[in-house]
């Protein structure tokens, strides 16, 4: 590995870092740089679980005040995390992702519609039916599941469309959703990890240098997405994931 390929890594770490406090959807940012550096598309996707997660451990981190909010439910998301994660990872294992990659620009469509239309949608149902997200919770739990088995499989744009469940049932807090967010993607994180370890599939000299960056743009752009209004953060996610669905298309279409 010469000192260009480590230099394009370690930078694309630092992005995706940034990218991945905000908004979600880094992968999209190291999972190809992963593949230029000589790794099939699985090793690809294993190694990129390695490489984000200092970006999600920093903004833990970040988020520490709001993940002592009691009306967070925490510990049945996490739960839920954690075995939806588990079963997505090994249904990538048993299966491949070939299959998969064909869905992906239409899963990121629906994310960055979702994203985009659920305070919309949340007032208009608050206002004609009375509708209260947080008396939905169940409805919640069951979607999130789907998006957690989602995320140990693949991952791309699974934040985008956490934050848009987390709106639309009742987590109006950018910040609040943020926390909920980066302490399921970890756990799912974790776990993937320990399972593609275990099948030898991580490449991980490119994954720790990228890692590296990660963990550094992450702790960043914690403190500068503090600074900023929400209503601006919202906009920074929805121009990201209408970037992302525009990449996928290209990409995998």
């Amino acid at each position: 590995m010469g000192w260009d390929e480590i230099a394009l890594l370690f930078a694309g770490g630092v992005l995706a870092g940034c990218i991945n406090v905000v908004a979600g959807g880094a992968g999209f940012m190291t999972f190809p740089l992963l593949v230029a550096a000589g790794m099939s598309e699985i090793e690809a996707n294993a190694s990129n679980f390695v490489a984000l997660l200092p970006a999600n451990v920093a903004s833990l981190f970040g988020y520490r005040y709001e993940l002592r909010r009691p009306n967070l439910r925490l510990r049945p998301r996490l739960a839920l995390a954690a075995i939806g994660g588990t079963c997505g990872s090994l249904a990538l294992l048993g299966l491949g992702e070939a299959s998969f990659r064909s869905a992906i620009p239409w899963l990121l469509t629906f994310s960055t519609v979702a994203f985009a239309l659920a305070p919309t949608i949340k007032r208009w149902l608050e206002h004609k039916h009375g509708f209260d997200g947080r008396s939905w919770i169940w409805l919640s739990f069951l979607l999130e599941f789907i998006v957690y088995v989602y995320g140990g499989y693949f991952g791309l744009g699974m934040g985008v469309v956490l934050l848009a469940l987390y709106a639309m049932f009742g987590h109006d807090d950018l910040h609040e959703a943020n926390a909920i967010r980066n302490a399921t993607i970890t756990l799912i994180t974790l776990i993937g990890i320990a399972l593609f370890a275990h099948a030898g599939v991580i490449r991980w000299l490119p994954s720790l240098i990228m890692m590296l960056g990660a963990f550094i743009g992450g702790y960043v752009m914690i403190k500068f997405v503090r600074s900023v209004p929400q209503n601006w953060v919202r906009w920074g996610i929805l121009v990201w994931s209408v970037t992302l669905t525009g990449i996928a298309f290209w990409r995998y279409s």
